[in-house]
């Protein structure tokens, strides 16, 4: 009967079997405690009747039991995985919306200021077209981060170990770039690694651009990493004001956004998604000493 059920069921195959589990978990403890009994009754000169039967349907409800505790089990974990991607939809929502208004708002004041102002120069021209262009590229940088966590809900995550130091290498040359003024100090051994995807580059490289963005006049980034307990602690500290409160709410204690409390960008989500999404955990703070901010990054650590 309980296999029935759960072909019949839309639970998926990796939570059948942990239903699964459940099932035979309930079947092995039962059966152990019924020996353990019928083995004490023997022993103390008792006699035990019919002890197939009793044993059977007394395993039986035991069985069919574990499997109603691992559907409920199943259902906290559906549950929770709602609630992540409601949480994803409000805050995509909310930034989408209040970022296309502001674009929407800036182009049309451009677009007015070129349209009425009739002796504008040639530099003011290429000023104007030049914001113009910056909004197209804030708009796209949006849409891609969009699609990222779009891919996220639709795949399962796919992991191998990854180098830290070559992931850093690989993307230096583009903060240096983006910030010429910025200085970056890697502090990580050149056996490091993590047990990660495709997708834990753009983490880590939002959290950069994150400390470089909020970072001091000129921007200081120093990475450290190390490992604790079958995991490796990344932290990316850098020398400005430090995480507003209410980011470190949202980031840290995994709060929904409200009209009043809510994060100032999409970077630090999809961060901290992405890194959640190969079982890691991301926390944000201001260093104690007014020394900044710091991002914490803990991921599995890689055997190889």
């Amino acid at each position: 009967m309980g296999g029935l059920v759960l072909y019949r069921s839309t639970v998926d195959s990796d939570h059948l079997l942990r239903v699964a589990g459940w099932n035979t978990l309930g079947v092995v403890v039962t059966t152990a405690v019924l020996g353990l009994v019928i083995t004490f009754q023997i022993a103390a000169g008792g006699q035990v009747r019919f002890p197939l039967l009793s044993g059977g349907i007394i395993v039986g409800v035991s069985a069919f039991a574990h499997v109603l505790i691992g559907f409920h089990d199943v259902r906290r974990i559906r549950a929770r995985t709602v609630a992540k991607q409601r949480q994803k939809a409000s805050v995509v929502n909310r930034f989408v919306r209040h970022n296309l208004r502001h674009s929407a708002q800036m182009l049309l004041g451009y677009g007015e200021q070129l349209r009425s102002d009739a002796e504008i120069t040639a530099s003011d021209r290429t000023d104007l077209g030049q914001k113009v262009a910056d909004i197209g590229s804030d708009l796209s940088d949006t849409q891609t981060k969009i699609k990222v966590i779009d891919e996220l809900v639709d795949q399962d995550a796919e992991t191998y170990p990854i180098d830290l130091v070559s992931v850093f290498d690989s993307t230096r040359g583009e903060w240096e770039e983006s910030y010429p003024d910025m200085s970056l100090t890697l502090d990580i051994s050149a056996e490091l690694s993590v047990l990660a995807g495709d997708y834990i580059e753009e983490a880590i490289s939002e959290l950069v651009e994150n400390a470089c963005e909020y970072g001091g006049d000129p921007p200081e980034i120093t990475v450290r990493g190390s490992r604790a307990n079958g995991m490796v602690r990344i932290e990316i500290c850098d020398n400005g004001d430090g995480f507003p409160e209410d980011e470190q709410l949202l980031i840290n204690n995994d709060q929904d956004e409200t009209k009043l409390q809510h994060s100032s960008g999409l970077g630090l989500w999809l961060s901290k998604w992405l890194i959640e999404y190969y079982d890691g955990q991301l926390s944000v703070e201001t260093q104690s000493d007014g020394g900044g901010g710091k991002a914490t990054i803990l991921l599995p650590q890689s055997t190889n």
